[in-house]
């Protein structure tokens, strides 16, 4: 049986939806392996949110005043896998209630990201900021620093969290989720043949495969086609298996070549709620 975990959130949760717009850009194959300890080259190729600003050089300096904010890594250990999107959760405090937004660099790396905050922030509360892996990252860890800043430029000290990458499986067509909670999510597939792959049935003749299912948050779970799933239409769901007192946040990333797209929605007491319908002929996909 699989163990029940509930969650009860305490602050004010601001959605990554603010960050992340559901069903992205499609984006070219990729090619070259990556090693998480390559710090330049995973940074280049890490998918952030839309309206992200690229930096040259190391975070802001923190500032030392009264009305700097503060915040703290709720996952400051992330287990991810290629092809996933994992979510970094932190709390914050800012006297002014004017936060701005987030700086975020790969540990080594000689440039960093400026994700905006939309107005409205209030004056404590908690960010989930989707970070996505792509495909051709190998197995191995890397840290992520970062830190918030106000309206006024006041600057938070800086905060690590790390990430340890899973090398899952990928190829014809990955579908992956994760979440921002230590609650059970599950990710089922109804495949083109009639199956349903999920925790208690992970393999289908159609060649698709769960191979991770976590039970105690955050994700990732992971369904693939390593190679020639079969044509038709896949239909993709997320099951609350906690039955969860508040709404659970969930992020779905799909991969195939030469195409990657997310979805996200949420679930409660539960729920189940379908994703997106998949229709694959050939080399096309259609969402």
């Amino acid at each position: 049986m699989k163990t029940k975990n509930l969650i009860r959130c305490a602050c004010i949760f601001m959605s990554w939806m603010l960050f992340f717009s559901c069903g992205g850009d499609d984006k070219e194959g990729l090619v070259k392996d990556i090693d998480p300890s390559d710090a330049n080259a995973l940074s280049q190729v890490l998918v952030m949110p839309d309206g992200v600003d690229r930096t040259s050089g190391n975070l802001p300096t923190p500032t030392t005043t009264p009305e700097t904010p503060d915040v703290e890594a709720e996952t400051p250990e992330i287990t991810s896998s290629n092809g996933n999107t994992f979510v970094l959760v932190f709390s914050y405090s800012n006297v002014d209630g004017n936060l701005a937004g987030i700086y975020v660099q790969v540990a080594g790396a000689n440039s960093h990201f400026d994700v905006p905050v939309a107005a409205g922030s209030g004056s404590s509360g908690q960010i989930s900021l989707p970070i996505g892996i792509p495909t051709n990252v190998l197995e191995g860890t890397f840290a992520l620093n970062f830190s918030i800043y106000d309206g006024d430029n006041h600057v938070s000290d800086v905060t690590t969290a790390q990430v340890d990458v899973l090398k899952l499986g990928s190829g014809s067509l990955q579908i992956s989720l994760s979440w921002n909670n230590t609650s059970d999510q599950d990710l089922y597939v109804d495949d083109p043949i009639g199956t349903s792959i999920h925790y208690s049935y992970p393999t289908s003749e159609s060649g698709g495969a769960l191979d991770r299912d976590d039970t105690d948050g955050y994700g990732p779970e992971n369904i693939f086609w390593s190679e020639n799933a079969p044509d038709g239409t896949y239909t993709v769901s997320v099951n609350d298996y906690d039955h969860t007192s508040e709404p659970t946040t969930f992020i779905v990333t799909i991969n195939a070549p030469g195409k990657s797209r997310t979805f996200t929605g949420t679930t409660q007491g539960g729920s189940t709620a379908e994703v997106v319908t998949i229709t694959k002929s050939g080399s096309t996909y259609l969402f």
